[in-house]
């Protein structure tokens, strides 16, 4: 079988990150890799001083259908391990798409252990799938968890246990070891509280192959979280003519009049979806979206989205910047396909970030 290829180009600032592995001392890493369904995008953190420096980033470009999941997972991890050539002793991956999902459940007001012993005899009742199949965890927000009739909301992250283990195995037959499994919506939640604080109430939308996941996040915790699926399914072949991380990573010529419209029919299912986040939101609670939106994820790259988008729906709307409170080494910053890259990393940064806090 033909082996899986990969399109990665070395980058100067990638040669300076190897001089500069050369010199580190015994300053741990904390490594996130975010294995995407057409691109594993791999961040690297250090400590410097009281903050953190990135050691390393890139984004590596699978070709479809080469391999099965298991094979194609294995030879991604392998192409990591040989492109970082660093110390793997704080890695972490995170899970998407259909691997995982997550469920807002209400439940009366009772102990973070009481929910699981609950959830532990009655987790057939919440995910219509067979609980042998799955591994699941509880999330229990420190704010805004009070419902109606004392009830609190809860959200059920499920994730399929076939997918779990196919990730950890890829990893393994590598010679290494997975600490921890994050799940996508929560490192990015990660990356707006480390990047931006926790006073406010943002609405992250994080767009990608397989879809839009629309995230609130009040005074730092997750308030809400939906998926929906695009219209058409045509989107990603549209949007790969113009978007610059594919394959060599060389930006697409011009669209023409007839991609043009295209592409404005998905930028208005964007921006509907969006507005009926915000108005959702609105009828159910007092709070306003004072500090705005963040856009994330491949899609959201589309030139001129976040002006679009904030013309349209009169609110301040940002691409996220997942490096926006971490040092970035000039030689690194300076890099024009590193600054293209940036927004396609947040999940990767989230999850390196889950890895460097362990200590705090």
């Amino acid at each position: 079988m033909e082996k899986m290829r990969t399109a990665v180009k070395e980058h100067r600032w990638q040669q300076f990150v190897r001089r500069l592995k050369s010199l580190r001392k015994s300053v741990p890493l904390a490594v996130g890799v975010d294995r995407g369904s057409r691109l594993i995008k791999v961040v690297v953190l250090q400590g410097k001083g009281k903050k953190l420096m990135v050691h390393d980033a890139s984004i590596h470009s699978v070709a479809d259908g080469a391999l099965s999941d298991e094979e194609s997972g294995a030879e991604c991890v392998k192409t990591i391990q040989n492109k970082i050539n660093a110390h793997f002793n704080r890695i972490g991956t995170a899970l998407s798409g259909s691997a995982v999902f997550v469920k807002t459940i209400s439940l009366p007001v009772m102990t973070e252990r009481d929910i699981r012993d609950h959830l532990t005899l009655e987790i057939d009742r919440y995910i219509g799938l067979d609980a042998q199949d799955v591994l699941w965890d509880v999330y229990h927000p420190k704010i805004f968890t009070e419902g109606k009739n004392d009830q609190q909301e809860q959200f059920l992250v499920v994730a399929k246990k076939e997918s779990v283990k196919n990730q950890l195995e890829s990893f393994r037959r590598c010679g290494m070891a997975v600490q921890f499994v994050d799940v996508d919506i929560f490192a990015l939640i990660n990356v707006v509280t480390f990047n931006f604080g926790k006073e406010g109430t943002w609405l992250l939308a994080h767009m990608g192959p397989t879809g839009m996941t629309l995230v609130v996040i009040a005074q730092g915790e997750p308030v809400s979280t939906r998926k929906v699926s695009y219209e058409a399914e045509w989107y990603g072949d549209l949007l790969a003519q113009i978007l610059p991380f594919r394959d060599s990573l060389e930006v697409k010529n011009e669209l023409g009049t007839s991609e043009t419209v295209l592409l404005e029919r998905f930028l208005e299912e964007t921006r509907d979806q969006i507005l009926g986040s915000v108005e959702s939101f609105s009828d159910q609670s007092d709070g306003v979206f004072d500090r705005g939106i963040l856009l994330s994820g491949g899609y959201a790259c589309v030139p001129e989205m976040a002006t679009i988008l904030a013309s349209s729906l009169a609110m301040s709307v940002h691409l996220l910047d997942p490096f926006q409170s971490i040092i970035v080494p000039p030689a690194i910053q300076e890099d024009p396909i590193f600054q293209q890259m940036r927004p396609l990393l947040g999940v990767a940064v989230g999850v390196a970030l889950r890895g460097a806090q362990s200590d705090d």
